[in-house]
């Protein structure tokens, strides 16, 4: 039985309304909770995190509760009274979760730990995927916390039934879970854009604006990533870079006259699979460092077992001599990468290093969207004020 709020809920404020703001895709991970920890309220403004808990490698006995409570109070910890979009990956909805008072579903499981610490989430399912316990738990969470959900699609994996139209489709599923398309966001995720995929922005332009003539969503947003699952594209002991494809795809998008310019969303610095080795023995230590148009890859030689951490104040000294540096106020990871480089922090283990490439990463999008919307607002009234980062 669904228990409705008493209270109602404050609207949001910091979801993907408009094209100036940010959805970043992350997953649980020490290092990307530390950078959204760390993450300045000027980058808060404009920022929502999809925030993935992720499961284990290989499925084995049920979870406990305790499991599910250390995952949420770390997620809390990080997003505090921020909105954010919960899912989960490499973890089945209904998988098992043992509790004083039975086994539930580990969605179930994280909804309510989530619930007890206030925390402003909101249910994501999945076009074309989501099974009939999963619609139910979304459709639960959003009539009890009043937070709406997030409908997220993979656009290019996924094709609607014969006859039915993209628009048909998903207003189908939102009266699966009796969702009102003013009370949801639509979350269109490309997700890793491969360096050889043909990418047609007409296409693309098209298929979104049959999406939104369901109605007025709430909010809309375009995600997707260039990072390759491993970064055996970079030479060891080099600075390589890898193009934005999905910055350079969403601006095209933005000016193919859609009915509505989504919001610009990533993946941060990650691929969106949860790495295989996850820091083990065959891992290169590696720096990820986003600019303009690329991300610049400081990769060192050999694993990290058997060359030590010692070898990531190379890479920081690296980037520090780059013209891509920001310099050490920019960001949390921006200082990080420079007092290591100078000696004067230890190099610590690759999370330390993933969290500091996600934290420079939150501040440089944000900033690129800023100054993209001052400059379309002065487009549009011919006036031209100074731009600077105060400036939204």
């Amino acid at each position: 039985m669904v228990q409705l709020p008493l209270i109602r809920q404050d609207p949001f404020e910091s979801l993907p309304t408009d094209s100036g703001h940010y959805v970043v895709a992350l997953q649980n991970k020490p290092g990307e909770l530390e950078a959204l920890r760390q993450a300045s309220l000027e980058v808060w403004e404009r920022m929502t995190p999809l925030v993935h808990f992720v499961g284990q490698k290989h499925r084995g006995e049920p979870l406990n509760s305790s499991t599910i409570a250390s995952w949420v109070a770390k997620a809390a910890s990080a997003v505090g009274i921020h909105p954010f979009y919960l899912d989960i990956v490499r973890l089945a909805p209904d998988f098992p979760v043992v509790t004083s008072k039975g086994r539930v579903t580990v969605l179930e499981s994280i909804y309510a730990a989530a619930r007890k610490r206030r925390l402003r989430f909101v249910p994501v399912i999945w076009v074309g995927e989501s099974s009939e316990t999963h619609c139910a738990l979304v459709r639960d969470a959003a009539l009890a916390d009043g937070h709406g959900l997030a409908v997220r699609i993979r656009m290019r994996k996924l094709v609607p039934p014969v006859g039915t139209t993209w628009s048909a489709y998903l207003a189908e599923l939102l009266s699966t879970v009796s969702g009102d398309v003013g009370n949801a966001d639509l979350l269109v995720d490309l997700e890793h854009l491969d360096p050889d995929a043909e990418l047609n922005v007409e296409d693309f332009a098209a298929s979104l604006n049959d999406m939104l003539s369901v109605g007025r969503w709430r909010g809309v947003a375009l995600l997707g990533t260039s990072m390759p699952a491993t970064l055996s594209c970079i030479n060891e002991g080099t600075v390589g870079s890898l193009p934005r494809r999905e910055w350079d795809l969403w601006q095209q998008i933005a000016q193919s006259g859609v009915s509505r310019v989504p919001s610009y969303g990533d993946y941060a610095v990650q691929h969106p699979q949860p790495p295989r080795d996850d820091g083990g023995p065959g891992m290169r230590a590696n720096i990820r460092y986003t600019s303009s148009n690329t991300t610049l890859i400081a990769r060192g030689r050999g694993s990290v077992i058997q060359e030590g951490k010692a070898q990531y104040r190379l890479l920081c000294e690296q980037l520090v001599a780059s013209a891509e540096f920001a310099g050490s106020t920019y960001s949390w990871g921006d200082r990080l990468i420079d007092e290591c480089a100078r000696g004067a922090m230890e190099p610590g283990a690759q999370n330390v290093w993933r969290g500091a490439g996600t934290s420079h990463h939150f501040q440089f999008v944000t900033d690129q969207l800023r100054l993209r919307h001052a400059a379309s607002k002065i487009a549009v009234s011919g006036f031209s004020p100074e731009l600077d980062r105060d400036q939204a």
